[in-house]
């Protein structure tokens, strides 16, 4: 992949004491948004930033961006797994704050600037609402989990197993240092964390989208099987670490289930799909989503709209 055409600035830093590091890993040489994902940095009304690139592809013009800009720290790490790739930009960062970037989304141009200035209100870690792009360019506003009760958040994150985008999760970095991400994760290794960080630090929510994620069913997120067996591997460690998470694993458990049929008949797996939802339905989850959903699953496959509409609702149900 040649470099994209990006336009940056010698400098973006100030030398302030809230310096912030975003974490940039990469990992495919043929990303076709990385552009757009280290502009959307270079654009940023935040004036003291650190874009710490982790890179797994070898190519030379993510390289030679650490040796041409001062506020790029470019750092090549052989091929490893995210959470890796991640805890390793934790390792280099230099910030006060860390934030976290994927290279095919990108930031809004405010995004650091009003986290900032709400962690200096007096918190550890914040989160935000995000918009989700389709494959067909459509777009959608995502509403992430409101913080109600923040003594006992990670309990309802928790139950809930989602609702953070991980794109907008800013905070503190010695959150970040003393509870890293787990290696022994392939995928979901974010929300993982979230549950260790909301137990321990205080958390709180903008309720603004900030961020610009992109969907796609071919990133290390798009196989339902792998994604499906993280999740309850992620389940068995977190009720391991918090024995009073216990109480809520069979709930949860449902809950990856349901994800994980929702993710089959996103791409296709019409069948497939139907079975998981029949299960669910057998297991007592007799909610209005699964079986919107199964009658989904029964139509003829491509039926997107009616996909998205269920899909829709089954996200209210969540809010």
């Amino acid at each position: 992949m040649d470099r994209p055409n990006i336009s940056l600035p010698d400098s973006i830093g100030s030398d302030s004491i809230d310096c912030v590091s975003i974490i940039l890993p990469t990992y495919e040489p043929k990303t076709e948004h990385i552009g757009q994902s280290i502009q959307s940095i270079a654009d940023q009304t935040y004036d003291d930033i650190e874009l710490v690139i982790v890179d797994s592809t070898g190519l030379d013009w993510l390289r030679e961006l650490g040796e041409e800009y001062s506020w790029v720290t470019y750092q090549y790490q052989e091929p490893a797994g995210l959470p890796a790739a991640w805890n390793a930009g934790i390792d280099a960062a230099t910030g006060e704050f860390i934030g976290f970037l994927s290279d095919d989304d990108y930031y809004a141009e405010e995004k650091v600037e009003i986290q900032v200035t709400h962690l200096n209100q007096g918190y550890d870690l914040v989160y935000a609402d995000e918009y989700v792009i389709d494959e067909d360019g459509s777009v959608t506003y995502l509403s992430a989990l409101p913080v109600d009760d923040p003594e006992h958040h990670y309990v309802k994150y928790f139950r809930e197993g989602h609702g953070v985008p991980h794109l907008t999760v800013f905070g503190r970095a010695d959150c970040f240092r003393s509870e890293p991400f787990d290696e022994r994760l392939e995928v979901r290794e974010d929300p993982h964390l979230w549950v260790r960080l909301f137990k321990r630090y205080d958390v709180s929510k903008i309720d603004k989208a900030l961020a610009y994620k992109r969907r796609r069913e071919d990133s290390a997120t798009g196989d339902p099987e792998m994604l499906y067996d993280n999740e309850l591997r992620e389940i068995d460690l977190l009720c391991e670490e918090f024995p009073e998470l216990e109480e809520y694993r069979s709930e949860r458990e449902q809950m990856a289930k349901y994800r994980y049929g929702k993710h089959l008949l996103r791409i296709g797996r019409t069948s497939r799909s139907r079975s998981v939802f029949l299960d669910l339905l057998r297991d007592g989850m007799v909610e209005t989503p699964v079986i919107g959903l199964l009658l989904v699953s029964l139509l003829p496959a491509g039926n997107r709209t009616a996909f998205q509409y269920l899909e829709s609702l089954a996200e209210t149900r969540k809010q």
